[in-house]
């Protein structure tokens, strides 16, 4: 069990600035069902020692930090006008958001046995039609980059695709496979690729539904930005999509819940109005507010809000998406960061 100090999401007390210095409430993850049983999470991806699975809420804060949280939150857009095409930022304020369906990842073990094949020339990992075990009711969904992960316990990894879909023959193909190791630090050499942008498993700090169940998760999430750093990344990232500012957040860095920051009750940011939550719901919000204290969340992408995922197609019935809406990324903080590395790779290498 984790116990941390920490304040309900829904405290009816108004907060005026959504921190205090003195967070006193004691939140207990892992809860027990009426039955008396405890719901067991499920098993640790990646070793011991990976990244993911490493404590945060000791690790020091950069000294760039406030600096790169400010700059995280502004994203680049393209505009083209009678002077012709320029850059413009734009300041997103919107609070954090968690993906059930849309641009987030469905996980698959078992099943029937599916050609898997790749519709290009060379296509990572996946070069030869494979023959993996997939439910035949679960398919990757081509509007969101078509993200699907399959597992194959018998071998103890996991496949990731990129732009994959289901043919009418009932085979899956894709343009981009990378194969996991389940018991692998869960990131690779710098300068190598993956479906994500940032080199990072697709299904690496998913918010999964035992876990959720059982409200403990031992794990750093997975966390999308809307202006990650452009031209730099750090590990356990190894490659970057970011767009932003070179100032910014580099993809691969992990950033923590503030120890002083008690969270807002969640407001829809359309209407300003308070999102209702459940008891359920405060609940795992209340499990989650932990482990972004604990763990934290590292940088794996870059999104039109910030954004955590939780596995596709079996979580929207736990969670809405809006219960941590009372959090902005001003309430994170970055812990000290590695090396910066160049990308594409140059000749010297490292940033720093």
């Amino acid at each position: 069990m984790l116990a941390l100090g920490l304040a309900a999401c829904g405290d009816d007390a108004p907060q005026q600035s959504g921190r205090t210095p003195a967070a006193e409430v004691t939140v207990t993850a892992g809860t027990a069902e009426e039955t008396g049983g405890v719901v067991l999470a499920e098993e640790r991806l990646f070793s011991e020692d990976s990244p993911w699975n490493q404590r945060a809420d000791a690790a020091t804060v950069d000294p760039d930090s406030d600096r790169m949280i400010d700059r995280a939150q502004y994203r680049i857009g393209v505009v083209e006008d009678a002077t012709g095409v320029r850059t413009v930022p734009r300041r997103i304020d919107d609070p954090l958001y968690i993906n059930t369906e849309a641009w987030t990842v469905p996980v698959v073990a078992g099943g029937e046995p599916t050609a898997v094949v790749c519709r290009q020339a060379q296509c990572g990992d996946g070069d030869d039609t494979v023959t993996l075990t997939i439910p035949s009711d679960v398919d990757p969904d081509p509007r969101y980059d078509g993200w699907f992960t399959i597992v194959d316990a018998s071998e103890n990894v996991a496949y990731d695709l990129w732009r994959a879909r289901r043919e009418d023959d009932g085979s899956i193909s894709y343009h981009y496979m990378k194969r996991w190791s389940l018991d692998g630090p869960g990131f690779q050499e710098p300068g190598q690729v993956s479906a994500r942008g940032s080199g990072l498993p697709l299904f690496g700090g998913l918010i999964r539904p035992r876990e959720l169940e059982a409200g403990l998760i031992e794990h750093a999430l997975a966390i999308s930005i809307p202006g990650p750093a452009q031209g730099s990344f750090v590990q356990p990232a190894s490659s970057t999509d970011g767009n932003g500012e070179t100032t910014s957040v580099p993809e691969g860095a992990r950033i923590r819940l503030r120890a002083d920051v008690v969270p807002e009750r969640p407001r829809d940011p359309r209407t300003g109005k308070l999102v209702p939550l459940t008891a359920q719901q405060q609940r795992l919000a209340d499990a989650l507010v932990l482990t972004l204290r604990t763990y934290g969340a590292i940088v794996v992408d870059r999104a039109e809000v910030p954004t955590l995922y939780a596995q596709r197609d079996v979580t929207a019935g736990l969670i809405n998406g809006n219960e941590l809406q009372g959090l902005t990324l001003d309430d994170f903080e970055v812990v000290d960061l590695g090396p910066r590395y160049d990308y594409p790779p140059t000749e010297r290498g490292r940033n720093r």
